[in-house]
């Protein structure tokens, strides 16, 4: 029985993708020196921990997007060739 309830919680923590700093409060100011970069796993990470924020929502051309604003969320918008083009919180 103890197996059959750690599994859920198990497959739940593994669906995680995305780093977290424990701020919660996201601060784009300081990473507007990133626009231009190349978007990978590792400068999502780098983002993260720099603005503060506990989750990235990559945008690329087209992408559809809700418009809640979570003021914990990063948003990174990329061009076609996944190039920074800017970043901003919501």
């Amino acid at each position: 029985m103890r197996t059959t309830l750690l599994l859920p919680l198990t497959l739940l923590t593994a669906c995680e993708t995305i780093p977290t700093n424990g701020k919660g409060t996201c601060d784009a100011t300081r990473v507007q020196n990133f626009v231009g970069a190349l978007g990978t796993a590792d400068l999502g990470t780098a983002l993260l921990k720099r603005s503060r924020a506990h989750t990235l929502r990559w945008l690329a051309p087209g992408t559809m997007a809700t418009m809640d604003y979570r003021q914990d969320r990063l948003n990174v918008r990329v061009d076609g060739r996944n190039f920074v083009t800017g970043v901003d919180c919501g």
